[in-house]
């Protein structure tokens, strides 16, 4: 559904990313660590069109994404970025409505089918009661479902998302987390950086490592995320430890040692 090969790009003439390859297919989740600096805003600035690439193709469904107009790119592509103050104070509803701006002719107004279109993200999300509120007065939690409520109004396959949890409590966070297994059980493919290392472990069946703007790993969790590699990318010594909870589920978890 989506390939990613040999990515180079940045700001004028200096790459920050070089030659970054990937695969993924309808509901995979890809999960993208690094540290801070390392190149990952600038990653899904180039995925997603707002940034020249000086290298490399992106192709989603066998297409180059440089023969699709921005409109076509926000068709295949919808963004979540990981905070958000809107200038007006919306309700809900229409900041969902919001992501069917690509499908709206200009100086139209949504119809009938961008109202349902809505109310579904809403309720595929479970968070319909919410769609008369003001939005700048629910929890950051809820915020970040309304966010990809709005992705998923977009009719966008593929859903970028940057730093879902950051600033959310533990209980908003597994709220996040819980939806983006779900998405992706529905079909969708979920981009996500993070900075926890846990997170592809819990969440994603791909990984992308990436350090100086350079791929240091691409696949599986489980192949990928070693002690060795962690601690080459992070600089400190980091453990791999597997736990078993109270429903005999086995779980990888990252300990600073």
């Amino acid at each position: 559904m989506l390939e990613v090969k040999d990515l180079s790009g940045g700001y004028g003439k200096k790459d920050i990313i070089q030659d970054i390859s990937f695969s993924l297919h309808s509901g995979d989740v890809l999960g993208i660590l690094g540290p801070n600096g390392c190149g990952k805003t600038t990653l899904f600035k180039l995925l997603l069109g707002f940034l020249p690439r000086s290298k490399g193709e992106i192709y989603i469904g066998g297409i180059s994404t440089r023969k699709l107009t921005g409109k076509q790119l926000a068709h295949e592509l919808a963004y979540i970025p990981q905070a958000h103050s809107p200038a007006f104070n919306y309700k809900v509803i229409d900041m969902v409505l919001l992501g069917r701006t690509a499908h709206i002719p200009f100086l139209a107004t949504p119809g009938q089918e961008d109202y349902s279109l809505a109310a579904s993200a809403l309720c595929m999300l479970n968070i319909k009661n919410l769609a008369e509120k003001e939005y700048t007065k629910i929890s950051g939690g809820e915020r970040q479902l309304v966010l990809i409520a709005r992705a998923i109004c977009q009719q966008a396959k593929i859903l970028i998302m940057d730093e879902p949890t950051a600033n959310l409590d533990y209980a908003n966070q597994q709220l996040v987390l819980h939806t983006v297994k779900s998405l992706a059980q529905k079909g969708y493919t979920i981009i996500f950086s993070t900075h926890s290392p846990d997170q592809p472990f819990r969440l994603a069946n791909k990984v992308l490592l990436v350090k100086n703007g350079k791929n240091q790993g691409f696949g599986p969790p489980e192949k990928v995320l070693t002690s060795k590699i962690l601690k080459e990318i992070y600089g400190i010594n980091i453990e791999i430890v597997k736990v078993k909870d109270s429903a005999n589920q086995h779980h990888s978890l990252c300990l600073s040692v």
